[in-house]
This record gives C-alpha cells, structure tokens and sequence, in this order.
C-alpha cells in the first residue's frame, strides 16, 4: 500500500513540476517581450509585465508542490541533523503537521481572494482577477496531496 502512495505522490509531484516547468516557458517568453518591446522597438506592453507577474506566482505555488515530495525546499536542519532518530522523525511530523496546517489557511483564504478578483479585472490583461488568484488555493492544494501522499509513501522515514 505504501508503495501506491508513493507512486501517486511521485506522479502528482511530476505532473505539478511539468506544469511550473511549461508556465516558467511561458513567463521567459512574456519577459522577452517585454524586452524586445521595450528596447528593441522602444513601445512598451502593457500586459507582459503583469503576465509574468501572475505566472511568477503559479509557477511558486505549483512548483512548490513539485519540490515538497522529495524534501528539496530550503531548510535549516543543523539543529536537526544532531538530534536522535527518534526525534527527527518526530520533527519530521510536527514540521509536516504545520506544513498541512498552513496549506489549509492558504487555500482557505486563498478562495476568499478568488470570489473577492472575481469582481475585479486586470490593467494589463483585462482578465478577471480571479483567474491569478486561483493559483493560490490550487497550489496550496496540490502542495498538501502532494504532502500527504508522499508521507503515506514512507510512514517510518524521517522524512
């Protein structure tokens, strides 16, 4: 059973990666021309830069969820690293514990912010504000599956 988590988990991880890997192409595209625009033919766009803007921001929630599988978030584990096995693991639960607890207020509020861009629309796209927005509880969501299945994947590790 274990093993099932953990292949979800490394297939949620690998399709939420893709994902900030495709929208990162997208935003180097939206700077470049920004750029070309801005220099090359000196009239800037008005909706590359929010573009990137926006796509910064999903490229951060959604890769985050891609990184959170294999631990490779920064971290400062001097402290941890001389602790007994045991009570690495057990810092290993409490971080995942406030980890799923912080993902949850993220998407909750982040929700709220949706319904509130809902009524608000972009200078520079003319898109509902909304549609940004969704990055943040989406991301938040991917980022606790993620989680989840990946501890459900090694329930023994310290992880």
């Amino acid at each position: 059973m274990k093993q099932k988590f953990a292949r979800l988990s490394h297939i949620v991880a690998g399709g939420a990666g893709l994902v900030a890997n495709l929208l990162l192409l997208a935003m180097l595209g939206a700077i470049g021309v920004q750029v070309v625009a801005r220099f090359a033919i000196g009239a800037p766009t008005v909706w590359a830069e929010e573009l990137a803007r926006f796509l910064l921001v999903a490229i951060t929630m959604i890769g985050s969820a891609a990184l959170i599988e294999k631990n490779r978030h920064i971290s400062i584990d001097v402290v941890v690293d001389v602790l007994p096995k045991g009570a690495r693991i057990a810092v290993g639960w409490l971080r995942d514990a406030i980890t799923l607890t912080v993902c949850g207020l993220l998407a909750h509020y982040g929700w709220l912010l949706v319904g509130i861009g809902g009524r608000q629309t972009s200078t520079g796209l003319g898109v509902k504000m909304s549609l940004p927005y969704l990055a943040i509880p989406i991301g938040a969501a991917l980022i606790a599956l993620v989680l989840v299945l990946s501890r459900l994947g090694r329930v023994s590790e310290e992880g």
